[in-house]
């Protein structure tokens, strides 16, 4: 699949799109059928909440044209407590999922690099003792997503107060409002900065649990220190393959959005056929993008060892030798 040497930005991108070529039963159909089991439960979720958008709409326009119909005590605009749970229980429910998926995925890449093709049942034999704590470190993704998330929107709003204050403190209302402008700036780049810096630093995590079997903190642990030194090239990579997902996104996404308005003027079934629609958009969405991003992670992760550790020398022996290996080679210490 790919040159068993230090690899370039084409070498790794060529070979996060070969990988899935030879094997699209491995990749694609799994991709497939994980994240259409995945996603049911948010599907569900967002036609149900999409139902009561338009129920909240229709009631306002029956008050514009007759006031007196209006009910203080009919909330308007509300959506209901069992579709927002379940709007997050899906949203787990998808990451759960997609963190699997990558998992198996990097397992079929860190065998296709050997030139083996995994099926279906090999690439969930590989991880399947490892499914505790690739789960695990989802959560712990989560986990630094949220805590991020919490501190940007406190320093955002602290950030807005200063820059009100300041703004009604100067004679030009202007002067004010590009003070406040600037004060949000510093804020966002002082949250920013370093929550990228760490996000980098832990990208490797997933390989690593799967390859190098190791559990969720272990893996963050490698992956800071593999990391070192790499941070600029990583990020690099990184962005160029997520604005490669987002083009995919924007192509199948496109037609789609075109079509809703269209759907929901259909009768009784309006919301239940465009979110039809829409869950079989997003799970294609996400069997065509997640095939790549696990290749791009996982190549991205052998070249580094291959940079620092010598591990293009390994894989050379074992090459050369012929003899049938399995995901134990990316093991450290490992010996041919």
């Amino acid at each position: 699949m790919v040159a068993l040497r230090p690899m370039s930005l084409g070498d790794v991108f060529n070979g996060a799109f070969s990988y899935v070529r030879q094997n699209p039963r491995t990749t694609f159909l799994l991709s497939l059928i994980v994240m259409a089991a995945a996603s049911i439960i948010g599907s569900v979720a967002a036609t149900w909440a999409t139902g009561d958008s338009l129920a909240s709409l229709n009631m306002f326009d029956e008050i514009m044209a007759d006031p007196e119909a209006f009910d203080p005590d009919d909330p308007m605009f509300a959506t209901s407590p069992m579709a927002t749970m379940l709007s997050f229980l899906g949203s787990l429910v998808v990451m759960v999922g997609g963190a699997i998926l990558i998992g198996m995925l990097s397992g079929v890449v860190g065998m296709a690099v050997l030139g083996y093709r995994l099926t279906i049942e090999q690439a969930w034999a590989s991880v399947r003792g490892q499914i505790g704590s690739i789960i695990g470190l989802a959560f712990i993704r989560l986990a630094i997503q949220v805590v991020i998330g919490v501190v940007a929107f406190i320093a955002f709003f602290v950030a807005l107060f200063i820059g009100l204050i300041t703004g009604f403190g100067m004679a030009d209302p202007v002067v004010g409002i590009i003070i406040g402008f600037l004060i949000m700036l510093v804020a966002a780049l002082v949250i920013g900065a370093p929550a990228l810096w760490i996000w980098v630093r832990l990208y490797y995590a997933m390989p690593l649990v799967v390859l190098e079997r190791l559990g969720p903190g272990q893996a963050i642990a490698r992956s800071w220190r593999i990391s070192q030194g790499a941070w600029w090239r990583t990020l690099g990579y990184w962005l160029l393959s997520a604005l490669i997902v987002l083009v995919v996104n924007l192509i199948l996404a496109g037609p789609v959005g075109l079509v809703m308005p269209f759907l929901f003027e259909v009768e009784t079934f309006g919301p239940v056929l465009a979110g039809v629609v829409n869950y079989v958009a997003t799970v294609l969405i996400y069997a065509l993008t997640l095939p790549f991003v696990a290749g791009v992670t996982t190549l991205l992760y052998i070249d580094l060892r291959m940079r620092r550790e010598g591990l293009d020398l390994q894989l050379h022996q074992i090459a050369q030798r012929g003899q049938p290996v399995g995901a134990e080679v990316y093991l450290p210490g490992y010996r041919a």
